[in-house]
């Protein structure tokens, strides 16, 4: 029985770039800079500010379809 040798890929790579690709990702990794965080928390503030509107319009048509089917005493 003959063993199988693994075949290479059609494409080679050079070295540089196998050991590029082998390195890990968070190496790479940026603190945000102060630009970026200020806009992170203008978008979660924003955000939040029309999750607030949004409740507060929803509350406000519950209480008047409240009043409108309340009998008047």
């Amino acid at each position: 029985m003959k063993a199988k040798k693994a075949r290479t890929t059609a494409e080679k790579e050079s070295s540089s770039v196998f050991f590029q690709n082998l390195r890990p990702k968070f190496l790479d990794w940026q603190p945000p800079t102060e630009e970026e965080k200020a806009l992170e928390a203008k978008a979660r503030k924003d955000a939040r500010e029309a999750e607030l509107k949004r409740v507060t319009d929803l509350a406000k048509k519950r209480d008047a379809e409240k009043r409108s089917k309340a009998p008047l005493a």
